[in-house]
């Protein structure tokens, strides 16, 4: 049996955006960005909501997970989160991983600034002292990845926004990428942040 779909995408579109709407004072206009899990989540809402978002943006983050089904699985696992619970098993529920994939819902995105940005797994300039944690289940990626990668999830992240970024190009979408050296850390979403402001910002004012 197919897997519905997340039911926080539903509650985003029938509660959060007339609650704010209602209640706090937001506009029609609308941007959004997330780093990692976040990033996708705005990227999926933009790309299967046309016109959701006048603007959306994502750092290091898994835009075509059904590329790399194990790394999803066990990223999510390491943080306490049920992978199969989000999408289902990917070989019995690979439908709904489509369904749910920015890079298969890219014609959405062709009217929509995205900015797209992620480390490639490198060191680089914001990363602490401390490796990546090892994380369960990744085993395979870590024995493909290049010896001068020290964050796999950050390599994958990258080799994925490559991926996407090039589809959007395909299609004569507003795509702006950044891929630099640098691991998975929140140091680097603040940074790309500012970078993608002023794109937010304007979609907010047309």
């Amino acid at each position: 049996m197919a897997k519905a779909a997340p039911p926080g995408a539903y509650l985003f579109l029938r509660e959060v955006v007339p609650l704010v709407e209602r209640d706090y004072g937001a506009g029609p206009r609308r941007a959004a960005a997330g780093e990692s899990q976040g990033g996708f989540g705005a990227l999926g809402l933009a790309a299967r909501v046309t016109g959701l978002f006048g603007a959306v943006a994502a750092f290091g983050a898994p835009v075509h997970p059904v590329r790399h089904p194990e790394m999803w699985l066990s990223g999510a696992k390491f943080v306490g989160v049920d992978g199969y619970a989000i999408f289902g098993d990917p070989w019995e529920q690979w439908q709904t991983w489509l369904d749910w994939d920015p890079y298969h819902h890219a014609r959405g995105l062709r009217h929509t600034p995205v900015y797209l940005a992620s480390g490639d797994g490198t060191p680089g300039p914001l990363d602490g002292d401390e490796p990546d944690p090892h994380i369960p289940g990744t085993e395979k990626w870590v024995a493909l990845a290049d010896d001068d990668v020290v964050s796999v999830t950050e390599a994958v992240c990258g080799e994925e926004t490559r991926t996407l970024s090039d589809r959007l190009r395909s299609l004569g979408a507003p795509v702006t990428t950044h891929i630099y050296p640098g691991g998975h850390s929140g140091t680097y979403g603040h940074r790309e942040l500012r970078h993608a402001l002023p794109m937010l910002t304007a979609a907010l004012r047309r």
